[in-house]
């Protein structure tokens, strides 16, 4: 394969191995229920970290963001956390059931939310415009440097 061919079997693959690791069937979707989303949905919380990579697949697309279902729990990606440049519409990016890679930039437990950026995954402002595949391909090295940027910050505060 070439530099900068779609690989679509890696995709394929990699959405068999998440469903196995979270336990969902092919197409499953978890609905927001008062008994999945308390109790369940609070402890799959607590086991997410800021500044932690995800991968996730596409639920639905407003024009205010993108959510993302991350094992069961959907997530904002919200269009100012896109990219570094901007966005007029996230469907301009994102398709409902792509898969995307994201870093958590934000959980409260207590409201239940889970805030998710490519654009901290970017190298260079914009990517996720030009080429995301570039950015997933980036995305443990971009998530290492917002680690240490961001979070190292927080944690020492």
């Amino acid at each position: 394969m070439a530099l900068g061919e779609f690989d679509a079997s890696w995709y394929s693959q990699r959405r068999i191995e998440l469903n196995k690791q979270y336990g969902l069937r092919e197409n499953f979707i978890e609905r927001r229920t008062p008994y999945n989303h308390s109790a369940s949905a609070k402890a799959r919380l607590k086991t997410l970290k800021l500044g932690q990579l995800v991968d996730g697949t596409i639920h639905g697309i407003k024009s205010y963001g993108v959510f993302i279902n991350i094992g069961g729990y959907y997530a904002l990606l919200h269009i100012t956390a896109i990219s570094q440049q901007s966005v007029e519409h996230p469907q301009q990016i994102f398709q409902v059931g792509e898969w995307v890679r994201a870093i958590i930039t934000g959980i409260d437990v207590e409201k239940g939310r889970v805030s998710l950026s490519t654009s901290d995954l970017e190298v260079e402002p914009g990517d996720m415009l030009k080429d995301p595949l570039r950015v997933y391909e980036k995305a443990e090295e971009m998530a290492a440097r917002y680690h240490q940027k961001v979070v190292f910050k927080l944690e020492s505060e």
